[in-house]
């Protein structure tokens, strides 16, 4: 009788703490990939103030720089300025949860390092609405792009704003309530309009051109939610290549 009364016991006493731990396990927030310094993280965000151009690729719309910390990562990003945002809230941002991790090819630890770096020389930088080509304030892509020049490595592919969107409506509608602002066409004393055709005429550096350059390799991804919801799938190995002829 006791030893069944202590078994039945331990068997409780198993089940709490096995339900403890679950329950422990289940709500610590732990890392989706082993992150890497230098690593590219993408994401559709509203911490832009920025044109509405970025969309009009159909990716994401906002990107940043990883750095990896034991104590946890942190991206680097041009936020209203160029900010460091623990990686938890930069994620807490993500549109529908959805993000996009990669990474460049060949690219050594000693690299990822100097690309940080060279992200975090830019803090505090203010965010440039108006996507022009300047280093004193920078639109997040623009930051990435900088970052990584840094190590001799040109990532995005710069083209001029009308070939980005075949359809610059919202982009023109969201630039006119601020376009007295444009300090470049203040100074030529240019009107509403011909600062317009200005703006379009301008090279700018989306997050999709990023990411999408070949040598970038996806290594984890949260889909954007379609009809039957979310997918999670990790993208790390590339589908194999068509056999020789």
């Amino acid at each position: 009788m006791k030893t069944s009364i202590a078994l039945t016991l331990g068997s409780g006493v198993f089940a709490v703490l096995l339900g403890a731990y679950l329950f422990a396990y289940a709500t610590t927030v732990r890392d989706p990939v082993e992150w890497k310094d230098g690593d590219v993280i993408v994401q559709d965000s509203k911490v832009e103030n920025i044109l509405p151009l970025f969309a009009a690729e159909g990716g994401f719309t906002h990107v940043g720089v990883v750095e990896a910390r034991p104590e946890g990562a942190v991206v680097i990003e041009a936020a209203d300025k160029v900010v460091e945002t623990p990686m938890h809230s930069f994620l807490a941002r993500s549109e529908d949860g959805a993000f996009a991790v990669y990474r460049l090819n060949g690219l050594t630890p000693e690299q990822g390092k100097s690309v940080v770096a060279a992200a975090r020389r830019q803090i505090g930088k203010p965010n440039d609405f108006f996507l022009r080509r300047s280093w004193e304030q920078l639109y997040s892509s623009e930051l990435v792009r900088l970052a990584f020049s840094d190590v001799g490595v040109e990532v995005g592919r710069p083209q001029k704003m009308s070939r980005v969107a075949d359809d610059l409506g919202v982009v023109r509608s969201h630039f006119m309530r601020e376009w007295s602002t444009n300090e470049d066409c203040q100074r030529r004393k240019l009107t509403q309009e011909q600062c317009w055709q200005q703006l379009t005429k301008q090279e700018v550096v989306t997050p999709s051109s990023i990411v999408n350059d070949n040598r970038m390799t996806k290594v984890f991804e949260v889909a954007k939610a379609e009809k039957k919801g979310f997918t999670l799938s990790r993208a790390n190995e590339k589908a194999d290549p068509a056999p020789a002829p």
